[in-house]
Order: C-alpha cells, then structure tokens, then sequence
C-alpha cells in the first residue's frame, strides 16, 4: 500500500527563489485521509488518478478556494488547480468518499523576505544527489544553513565562516522538495532545492 509521501513530488523550473512549484499527487483508492501538502501561493497541484472513477473537490466550508475536477474515469486522467489564497483546502474524492481518499492542501505566503534584506546565493547541481553544494557571495562573513522538509521540520544545519567551501552532506534524506535557508547578521534567504 501507499503511503501519503508517496505522493509523488515533482518540481519544475527552479530558477530562482520565486520560481513556482507543481506537485503531483498520485490519486487512487484507499490513498486514505493523509494525502496533505503545505505549498506556496502560486504554486499548482495536479492530481493523477491510478485507479479509475474519481473527482478532486474541495470541501464546501473548510476551504477558503474552490475547485472541482468534475467526474473523471480513465486511469491517466489529471486535474491541475493552482492556488492563490493563503488558507487551508480541504479536498476529496466525491465518488469514494473522505474516509477513502482526502486531504489538505494548506497555502502559505511565498518564502523569502524583502530584497534590501535578502542574501544572493547559488544552489549547484539542483537538483543534488548526495551533496548540495552552496555558493556564498563573498561579503557573507558567516552564518548559518539550515534545512526543512516540506511540512516545515528541519532536517540539516550548519554554521559557516567566509571562504568556505560549503558541502551540505544530502544523502540520508529521502527524495523531494526540501527548503534550505541562509541566515546572517539579520538577513534571510529561503531557496527550494529537489533531492533526488
């Protein structure tokens, strides 16, 4: 059986911090309650059904968008819905009903603080394999990485000096979309990188 991270995640166009996101959902029965994501504004979910006859809609009072993929048969089918309201989406599937097959899609502000207070960083190699290499601009005296998983847990950090060669050790971490941020003498920046 699946499980809820099992949901496949895929990211498209990392360019910079403001590229969007698309997340596919693997869609079937028996997925259970859990098939949950936390995504930004912007960002734009599509659901595939591997198994035959369901709708993706959302739940009439507990989600501040609205969206309904209508009755959908064929294994293959997809729905894409891109959300703009930060809240929280509750969603199933009309035919199987919430027991079998829901979840949430919660919608948060984009990452990232203003410009005047953002540090200009490179990720290489995105996505990375077993290292994630970070290039600091060269006026960062020191500071601190630090890595989330998709729900917001951190799952790596590290202090840095200037002129340091920064590996990050990614291996351990299971495939997907994880959050790395650069933290220094008060100023932020958040870049999403794909692990592979």
């Amino acid at each position: 059986m699946k499980s809820k991270l099992h949901l496949l995640i895929i990211f498209f166009g990392i360019l910079n911090a403001s590229a969007q996101t698309t997340y596919n959902l693997d869609w079937f029965m028996g997925i259970g309650t859990n098939a949950d994501l936390t995504i930004e504004t912007g960002d734009t979910v599509t659901w595939t059904w591997t198994s035959p006859n369901h709708t993706v809609e959302n739940v009439v009072g507990n989600s501040v968008e609205t969206f309904n993929s209508g009755f959908l048969g064929p294994v293959g089918s997809t729905f894409s819905y891109t959300f703009t309201v930060v809240g929280s989406n509750d969603y199933f599937c009309g035919i199987h009903g919430a027991a079998s097959m829901s979840g949430t899609i919660t919608v948060e502000d984009n990452l990232g603080i203003d410009e005047e207070a953002q540090i200009n960083f490179n990720i290489q190699a995105n996505p990375a394999h077993s290292k994630l290499i970070i290039d600091l601009p060269q006026n960062i005296p020191s500071g601190q990485i630090l890595i989330t998983d998709m729900l917001g847990k951190k799952v790596k950090s590290k202090a840095f000096n200037q002129n340091e060669n920064l590996q990050i050790d990614i291996s351990a971490l299971k495939q997907g979309l994880y959050f790395v941020t650069l933290q220094s003498e008060g100023s932020k920046t958040t870049k999403r990188f794909i692990k592979n």
